[in-house]
């Protein structure tokens, strides 16, 4: 998976290169690698890397569907904390 991250990575990175100084036209090199990069990734790619490159053929921002927070989390706990407050005391580690 991480190997499609770094190829969508260098992708966008090049077409963020082909863009116009003025920013108001799109080029038509940078449209066709968006949409090889769209093609490549069609039947493998994550939803939220499918809608990026959709959203940039558009000329849109990505609209994203994030999933809720379990309950009982709080959203300022992310990472290592809000796993650790999510599991049963059994497997936490002790401290």
């Amino acid at each position: 998976m991480s190997l499609i991250w770094e190829n969508l990575a260098r992708q966008l990175d090049r077409v963020r290169a082909g863009e116009t100084d003025s920013g108001s036209t799109v080029s038509v090199s940078r449209q066709i690698r968006l949409e090889a990069a769209l093609a490549a990734i069609q039947d493998k790619g994550s939803p939220m890397m499918i809608e990026s490159l959709k959203a940039a053929i558009d000329g849109r921002e990505p609209n994203f569907d994030m999933p809720e927070f379990p309950a009982g989390l709080e959203p300022k706990v992310s990472g290592p904390d809000a796993f650790l407050e999510s599991i049963d005391r059994s497997y936490k580690p002790e401290a």
